[in-house]
């Protein structure tokens, strides 16, 4: 696919929690990518111009594009926050190799935090455009004060029997039904599969991958069913 740069128009954000918002752009005419790529994006900063790489939360079937960031204080995050709507950005992409392929017809996604993204975009593509996919997502995250998307995860699941979602709090309230914890293999086996041709795909902060690396090797995952990417900049 070939690479796309062009200038877009900042359209809004939406504060999910104190330390996590989305932020929304237009799309450019003629830009298109596959669900779970990411993008670069270019913007003015009190440090000069910077850019970062930003997984696509949104689907190609959507008006605009969709981040979902962390906000972290550094000079690239304040001035998202502080930029107004029509300010002009940069796009620069689609990259990336989490896409679903044709052959998957299993799919499984550990994630976590922001690392939800690609994960969002996929199950938002194949829910809306009815693709034939069956879907796990175990979803980890601090605490129930912010879980993204959780909503319409729980629509897409009501929705379709093919798509179940898992999430997963290392410190839930005493009221919590759900798992909690961390995302181990033990976890994964009581409510997915890991020898039904299953796709396994993570993404998120180099710590957080790297510990679920840990979970597919567990599992005995073949090497051709293991798909990572690494979110740069998170500690």
């Amino acid at each position: 696919m070939a690479r796309f740069e062009q200038t877009v128009h900042f359209l809004g954000s939406e504060r999910l929690c104190p330390t996590t918002a989305t932020f929304s752009f237009t799309r450019p005419e003629g830009y298109t990518f596959r669900a779970g790529e990411f993008f670069t994006l270019t913007i003015p900063t009190r440090e000069g111009q910077q850019s970062h790489t930003f997984s696509h939360a949104d689907v190609p079937g959507d008006d605009a594009i969709m981040i979902l960031t962390r906000l972290t204080g550094s000079a690239f995050k304040d001035a998202l926050v502080a930029m107004t709507p029509g300010a002009e950005v940069r796009v620069a992409g689609p990259a990336g190799a989490l896409a679903l392929g044709p052959e998957v017809q299993r799919a499984a996604f550990l994630v976590g935090g922001v690392g939800v993204s690609p994960a969002r975009s996929i199950v938002r593509d194949v829910a809306l455009t009815g693709r034939d996919v069956d879907i796990c997502l175990f979803d980890g995250n601090p605490d129930e004060s912010c879980i993204p998307f959780r909503a319409e995860f729980a629509r897409y699941a009501a929705e379709r029997d093919t798509i179940r979602v898992v999430h997963v709090l290392a410190s839930p309230p005493a009221e919590w039904d759900g798992e909690s914890g961390f995302i181990t293999a033990e976890l994964v086996r009581r409510h997915c599969d890991p020898f039904d041709d299953r796709h396994w795909y993570v993404c998120g902060p180099p710590l957080m991958v790297e510990a679920m690396r840990r979970v597919i090797d567990e599992l005995g995952v073949p090497a051709d069913h293991r798909h990572f990417e690494l979110f740069a900049g998170y500690r």
